[in-house]
């Protein structure tokens, strides 16, 4: 039977005040704020261009969470910790870098900013768990069910997206409806793999066969690949897992052996394969040079892209102010590609901590730093207080967010991933979760007696 999560939260938070049941405002947003999620995770880009141009389906729920925020009464509370402030600071300075660019660039300008403004999503997630610390529970059992069904369809949402997605396309844009890129399919079966193997959800047997079959799939991509492996294999040690992931690996060990002997594999218009082969590809690239051209080539385009970005802001004249948001980098930079066919180019240089260099220089590049360290660090010191506690289940709960964190960053640091709001709200409402959960933790034990009791 799965676990009711909706009802049952972590004991650390048993002592938070109870809010009433009535739904308010908030709750309702949060319903919103959910679904919203979930589409981004299923229908990927295709949900994005939901809305009637230029309001579309993420600014719309941008502006009504900012309503709900301030509905909260919580906009001082919710500032009371470190991270808060270091985003708050790290907001500010994109904002700042992001007005001179406006008369000039235009709409461009506010796009790019997206990569911190969409931070708000964070200060909203914790408003409203401060103003209702149930609602902590309400949030778990939503995931508990999307993760459930996430790893039985990521598999199928991937190959629809390399295969099919031509087959039904917006009338007014020409996206198609389903687009989830490798990357995204790749983080959040990362997110239900974790929240499954810390024991926070239950789940039959198909649904690790049908995991195993997604990895697969995203695996063509570099990327994807390491954004699944590595958040998953830190979970399993973290939370005392290890055991559980043996016979998985073992029973996939066997079935990657076979399948690489028999040389079976499903060939995409890209070039690659889903298959062994293709995992063994990308990890040759990864660690040194891969036969296959068409991975070494783009590895050669990002690493001197990622070069040049360092040459003129660490070494040159955009070391405190980056060249501003709404310059396409791309073209700027001399690295223009993805416009072959009529295609729209790249304007990011598939790497989010070298965008906010480019961007917003040095200054920018260390805010990011000091609010990841610190949103980490507090996850930490939560994770031991639970552990201090007694509380195995909120110790969890704060190993699967930071690594749910941790995904997408990787995912980040090899394409552009947090600049659009298909990861960058999941990103910071994972943020905003992390920091939340964290300020009620604390709330409940300093009105608690200490736990175990002495004897």
């Amino acid at each position: 039977m799965p676990l009711h999560l909706s009802v049952e939260m972590p004991a650390s938070f048993a002592a938070a005040p109870r809010a009433r049941a009535r739904p308010d405002w908030g709750d309702r947003y949060l319903g919103l704020l959910c679904f919203v999620l979930a589409g981004y995770a299923i229908f990927g880009k295709g949900f994005a261009y939901v809305g009637v141009p230029p309001l579309f389906i993420g600014e719309i729920t941008l502006v009504l969470g900012v309503l709900a925020l301030m509905a909260s009464r919580s906009w001082i509370a919710m500032l009371m910790t470190v991270p808060s402030l270091a985003l708050l600071a790290f907001m500010g300075w994109v904002a700042v870098r992001t007005v001179p660019g406006i008369p000039v660039h235009g709409f461009d300008a506010l796009r790019d900013s997206v990569i911190a403004l969409y931070g708000t999503f964070a200060f909203i997630i914790v408003a409203l768990l401060l103003q209702k610390p149930a609602r902590l529970g309400r949030l778990l059992g939503t995931y508990s069910r999307f993760a459930l069904l996430y790893g039985l369809s990521g598999a199928a949402l991937a190959y629809t997206t390399s295969s099919l997605s031509h087959l039904l396309a917006w009338p007014f844009s020409g996206v198609p409806v389903v687009y989830v890129r490798m990357g995204e399919a790749a983080v959040h079966l990362c997110g239900a793999t974790v929240f499954v193997l810390l024991g926070l959800r239950r789940v039959p047997w198909p649904w690790l066969v049908a995991v195993l079959v997604g990895f697969l799939m995203i695996a063509i991509s570099r990327g994807a690949m390491l954004a699944f492996l590595l958040p998953v294999l830190l979970a399993a040690v973290l939370g005392g897992q290890v055991r559980k992931l043996i016979p998985i690996a073992a029973g996939g060990g066997a079935v990657f052996a076979i399948v690489l002997m028999f040389g079976l594999q499903v060939e995409l218009e890209s070039g690659r394969v889903i298959g062994p082969t293709q995992l063994i590809n990308n990890v040759e690239s990864i660690v040194g040079r891969s036969e296959a051209s068409n991975l070494d080539g783009t590895k050669t385009w990002r690493l001197r892209w990622w070069q040049a970005i360092q040459d003129y802001t660490l070494r040159g004249p955009y070391f405190w102010t980056g060249k501003g948001f709404g310059v396409n980098l791309a073209e700027d930079d001399g690295y223009v590609v993805g416009a072959e066919g009529g295609g729209a180019p790249v304007r990011a240089p598939h790497n989010v901590h070298l965008g906010i260099l480019a961007r917003a220089g040095v200054p920018g590049l260390g805010l990011w730093i000091v609010l990841l360290l610190c949103w980490f660090g507090m996850l930490v010191r939560s994770h031991l207080a639970a552990l201090r506690h007694g509380d195995e289940r909120a110790a969890k709960l704060f190993i699967w967010i930071g690594c749910y964190g941790l995904s997408m960053l990787i995912n980040a640091s090899f394409d552009v991933a947090l600049e659009g709001p298909m990861l960058g709200i999941w990103f910071w409402s994972i943020i905003g979760l992390g920091i939340g959960s964290s300020m009620l933790q604390d709330f409940a034990q300093r009105r608690r007696p200490a736990w175990p009791p002495s004897t």
